[in-house]
């Protein structure tokens, strides 16, 4: 049986695991393997020494004691040289080989001394040197063959010099079919080995997907817990706050405190409320329920509206506020997303500034609008940078203001502005304030980003024929039925025999095919590809619930399943040519 027969293709499996099995196999062997060859000299010995006397088979064994001493010397050196790799393996397994062939040596060697009996019994000794052999060589079928080919031809020359004819051609006929088993049997090993690494290393990749999922849950328990203590402690000062000022409010009766106290008790029921929205907004973004309705607005509008009452709260704290609109025009965004992240930047402006000036400005920024709020407070070093767009991160800048808050309000300007995908910015310096921004992009920039971003999203398949290979009934009508309920044409199968023939029914050719990769009698790639031998070059997508499809290097576009509706529709937008798969509001 050939190599290319043996080494069918099959899944991708880890080569240098099998390149480290391999070493470790043939290395552990060998030392074994040269004990035995050792034991067994004195063996040839009892067949020897009566017929060439002791000088010449004790230099035979002298040799053969000598070889193998010096290739396991090698073998370590080259093990600690080189390390386990293939080109250790092939040098290992070339002088393994080499000094494995010396007891059969002897037969020609000593052929003239030796009788049709001693050749009789050295050939048995050959055989079984092959056959252990398999344990040591096998990790290496090439060149276990030509050990075999050579240990044979040895023993064979015995009996061309002292059989008959007949003889001859059965012990020949009898070595090349021993020699074929033999061969046969070291492929199969070398194959159980290498399904042996692979199934180990898919075995340890589910290991370590099955260890992050854990990892992952694990965070997010431990997110949960730290937000419930976040909230629980940060909702409680304020809370605190208002018990003391209310007494106190209800016990004076000079009218000027009255008024401090009220006005006091007004800005802790704005931390308060802050505090919830905070809350409201992360627990939208930690249950994905959070969404960015894209559409044109008027920015200076918006940042009017905004700012209202603004510089009054500044006021009240001693500081200033300016507005600096240097150009204005419309942005794509979503306007109450958009406002709640201006509010943050001038809500975190105000309670990190103990004096000086805070400046909302419009700026043109190449194609886009870029909103900057500017403070003079107490700034953040680079380590409170790097945390600053985490959720619950107040760092030594918050202890110096004395600002409240639980930590949340740039992570969820983070989150919103990806949802309107528009970039953020925060730049700062300890004690010489800070400063954020936002860029936005203008309507006729957005227009792809709001179609894929604009709410609910209808695929328009009118006019088109679709493909769908999928074994598994549930999967295959579920999606014909999704394909079908946007306009489509659905030609549904287990496997490439029964779409052709609906194919061929129809008379048409297929707009799109979809194809799980792993079928019943073939796979997706091997669908698709008798399909466009058939029809063209048909779009195609493998839409599959492989762990590692990404890994394979498929030429085909590939989604992992569970696939959303919104994520099939962007493929498909992409798949199909304008006209034919047009998007609609839902």
């Amino acid at each position: 049986m050939t190599s290319q027969a043996m080494a069918a293709p099959g899944p991708a499996f880890p080569d240098d695991e099998l390149t480290r099995r391999s070493v470790d196999i043939i290395l552990s062997q060998t030392r074994a393997g040269a004990a035995a060859l050792a034991l067994a000299g004195p063996l040839y010995g009892v067949v020897l020494v009566p017929r060439v006397g002791w000088i010449p088979w004790l230099g035979w064994y002298a040799v053969l004691i000598a070889s193998l001493v010096a290739r396991q010397l090698y073998f370590v050196r080259l093990a600690s040289r080189f390390g386990h790799t293939d080109r250790t393996l092939r040098r290992v397994a070339v002088w393994t080989a080499a000094t494995g062939v010396l007891p059969a040596a002897c037969v020609p060697l000593f052929v003239n001394s030796l009788t049709l009996g001693d050749v009789g019994v050295l050939t048995v000794f050959t055989l079984g040197s092959l056959s252990a052999a398999i344990a040591v060589i096998g990790v290496q079928p090439r060149m276990y063959a030509v050990y075999l080919v050579i240990s044979l031809v040895m023993a064979y020359t015995g009996w061309l010099q002292h059989a008959s004819r007949p003889e001859k051609l059965i012990i020949g006929a009898a070595m090349v079919l021993g020699g074929f088993v033999l061969q046969r049997a070291v492929w199969t090993y070398w194959k159980q080995l290498r399904d042996n690494v692979e199934i180990g290393a898919r075995n340890a990749l589910l290991v370590e997907q099955l260890r992050s999922a854990l990892e992952k849950q694990q965070d997010i328990q431990r997110a949960r817990s730290r937000f419930l203590g976040a909230a629980s402690h940060d909702l409680r000062q304020p809370v605190q706050a208002l018990l003391f000022l209310s007494d106190i409010f209800r016990r004076s009766g000079d009218t000027a405190r009255r008024e401090a106290i009220a006005q006091q008790i007004v800005r802790t029921g704005e931390s308060i409320d802050n505090m919830f929205r905070h809350l409201v907004d992360f627990a939208q973004i930690d249950a994905g329920t959070m969404k960015a309705n894209l559409q044109p607005v008027q920015l200076g509008r918006l940042v009017q509206a905004t700012v209202s009452g603004f510089a009054e709260k500044c006021a009240s704290r001693g500081l200033q506020f300016r507005l600096d609109l240097r150009a204005d025009g419309a942005v794509q965004a979503d306007p109450v997303l958009l406002e709640r992240v201006l509010r943050n930047f001038l809500d975190n402006a105000a309670k990190y500034s103990l004096r000086g000036e805070i400046v909302l400005g419009v700026d043109q920024a190449g194609d886009e609008l870029e909103v900057t709020v500017q403070d003079q407070g107490v700034g953040m070093d680079e380590e409170d940078l790097a945390q600053v767009w985490n959720a619950f991160q107040r760092g030594r800048s918050a202890a110096l203001a004395e600002a409240e808050g639980i930590g949340l309000g740039l992570a969820i300007c983070r989150h919103m502005a990806d949802l309107m995908q528009a970039r953020l910015d925060l730049q700062s310096r300890p004690g010489e304030g800070a400063r954020v921004s936002i860029r936005l992009p203008r309507p006729e920039q957005a227009t792809s980003a709001m179609r894929g971003s604009a709410g609910p999203q209808r695929l328009d398949l009118r006019g088109r024929l679709l493909v769908v290979v999928e074994n598994d009934r549930l999967a295959r009508e579920a999606l014909a039925a999704w394909l079908q309920d946007a306009g489509g044409e659905v030609v549904a199968g287990a496997d490439l025999a029964q779409v052709q023939q609906a194919l061929h029914a129809i008379g048409r050719r297929p707009d799109c095919i979809l194809a799980d990769y792993r079928l019943t009698r073939s796979n997706g790639v091997e669908v698709v590809a008798a399909l466009r031998a058939q029809h063209g070059p048909v779009p195609a997508l493998i839409v599959s619930g492989e762990p590692d499809l990404q890994e394979r290097g498929l030429d085909l576009p590939c989604l992992q399943k569970p696939v959303t509706p919104e994520k099939l529709t962007e493929h498909l937008r992409h798949l199909l040519p304008v006209p034919g798969a047009r998007l609609e509001n839902a």
